[in-house]
């Protein structure tokens, strides 16, 4: 098994609406982006920020989050219970930033042709 690239308080510390999920279940989606991000050829520096960023973006996906508030008198209006997932990692903010971040840290391909 993988040691985790990150830990839940940071998962959290990005993404509040995670805090209704327990640091156990935010473990299990920190192994499932640290197995993916482990693979990645990008420097190991940057292993830990990326599996934050995916980890978010997997919690993302099933936690409701708010979408409009009113303070008196108290009105919470909520998105649907999830998020569209057909659209892959650019269904949240978080897959987004996600797949910015992979971009840039990944090793830039030079296109060579020889005569």
């Amino acid at each position: 098994m993988v040691e985790p690239l990150t830990t839940p308080e940071k998962v959290k510390s990005i993404a509040k609406h995670l805090s209704s999920l327990s640091d156990e279940q935010v473990l299990l989606l920190i192994d499932d982006a640290t197995l993916e991000v482990s693979e990645l050829p990008v420097k190991e520096l940057y292993k830990e920020k990326l599996a934050r960023y995916l980890t978010a973006h997997y919690g993302s996906l099933n936690v409701r989050q708010a979408q409009s508030e009113t303070v008196g008198p108290i009105k919470r209006t909520f998105t649907s219970s999830s998020i569209d997932t057909s659209k892959g990692l650019d269904s949240t903010a978080f897959g987004q930033e996600y797949q910015r971040l992979v971009k840039l840290y990944s090793p830039k391909k030079v296109n060579l042709m020889v005569l």
